[in-house]
């Protein structure tokens, strides 16, 4: 029988190599491969490579680029730079030093240090090295981007076609929708009988589009706050997303004279939901749009108060109606009825409480892979239209 001894060398000699390319020294080598500080010399003394890393300290320390980009975005990155002088960077410096692009980058953790070294001429520098991980910048809404996106936008003057209508009217809540993790095709039966409904005429119709209308904030894939969900097609998102409400519009404004738009804020995606808001008012000049972005609003259905808010910053039924009457304690004093709707929470659930009836409803959007994993996928799905007479709710249409 041969045995073969494998040696030290054979063994750790490249991971050793490795490791001192990456920049770590004798000792952090040892604790890396869980071997002794004199283990590791004698193994690299043994080495092909030694002579090279000794060149390498008494020039000072190579210099090392090394970047690991992942799924979600993020870079990871290490560098090793000889400098004439010692200084401090700002943060775009350090992406811009790590060739990273710090119009789209910021720095999410870093470590750096450094030593000064002196060469055989008596000339001192410095070494400096960093290790960093960088993440994808938000898309930041700002006006002059506004301005820009709706600055081509045609006006549209949609013909009333209804002679005559009756003294009743509609509420449409789009709460979740979550355009890009559905699509126009998903969600076109739905706009169908929407569309049968308008054309019944009504006196006024109220459009919420009550947050989350688009499932993402940016081309990250994340929501407003960074938090990573889901990888959609943006582009067919915004795309759906503006098809479906132009139709809901366009034919409200055909079958009823006095149409109206309200804009919640949620949490998946409030910038783009925004944003939409401002290309529909360019586009509709006779659609009265409330694009301020606050979370708690109030819009009239004739006599009928309609209270809205996305869901997400307050829950609790009671603690919604505390906000609510303290903001519009005149509104609610005014009002024939009352009514607060919200979403948020994908399912049904009605409550009268105090003089207010409170509609939180269900939402026609697919699991999200957040959904699934927490099992959030037991719900009935669809939409429910609020149909209003003179003096109170009159129905409501399940979808």
């Amino acid at each position: 029988m041969v045995v073969i001894k494998i040696t030290g060398k054979e063994q750790y000699g490249e991971a050793i190599k490795d490791l001192k390319e990456d920049g770590l020294s004798w000792q952090e080598i040892a604790e890396t491969l869980n071997l002794g500080y004199d283990q590791v010399r004698m193994i690299a003394r043994h080495s092909d490579y030694y002579d090279g890393i000794k060149q390498q300290s008494a020039n000072g320390s190579s210099e090392i680029d090394k970047k690991t980009k992942k799924a979600d975005g993020t870079i990871s990155s290490f560098i090793r730079k000889r400098l004439d002088e010692k200084r401090t960077f700002t943060q775009d410096e350090l992406l811009e030093l790590h060739g990273i692009n710090a119009d789209e980058f910021e720095i999410n953790t870093i470590t750096s240090n450094e030593w000064s070294m002196t060469n055989g001429s008596g000339d001192k520098y410095w070494n400096y090295q960093s290790k960093l991980t960088a993440k994808p910048k938000s898309k930041q809404l700002t006006l002059d981007r506004v301005a820009e996106i709706i600055k081509d936008v045609a006006p549209v003057t949609i013909e009333l076609l209804a002679d005559e209508v009756p003294e009743q009217y509609l509420c449409l809540p789009f709460y979740d929708m979550h355009f890009g993790l559905n699509t126009f095709e998903d969600y076109s039966y739905l706009l169908a009988r929407i569309v049968d409904i308008i054309e019944n005429t009504y006196e006024e119709i109220l459009i919420i589009v009550g947050g989350d209308y688009i499932h993402v904030d940016n081309l990250q894939g994340t929501t407003e706050r960074g938090t990573y969900i889901d990888t959609v097609d943006f582009e067919k998102a915004v795309s759906d997303a503006t098809k479906f409400l132009k139709a809901i519009i366009e034919t409200a404004l055909q079958y009823c004279p006095n149409v109206k738009l309200t804009y919640l804020p949620g949490n998946h995606a409030p910038s783009n939901d925004y944003m939409l808001m401002q290309v529909i008012k360019a586009t509709y000049p006779d659609l009265n749009v409330d694009d301020a972005i606050t979370e708690f609003k109030h819009a009239w259905l004739n006599n009928h108060a309609i209270f809205m808010h996305h869901g997400d910053k307050r829950k609790a039924s009671n603690k919604i109606i505390e906000v609510i009457v303290s903001e519009f304690a005149r509104e609610w004093g005014q009002a024939e009825s009352r009514y607060l709707v919200t979403g948020h929470l994908h399912h049904e659930r009605t409550l009268s409480n105090a003089g207010i009836t409170h509609y939180q409803v269900m939402s026609p959007s697919k699991p999200s892979s957040y959904d699934k994993r927490m099992g959030y996928v037991t719900s009935e799905d669809g939409l429910m239209l609020l149909e209003f007479d003179d003096v109170k709710r009159s129905a409501i249409y399940y979808l």
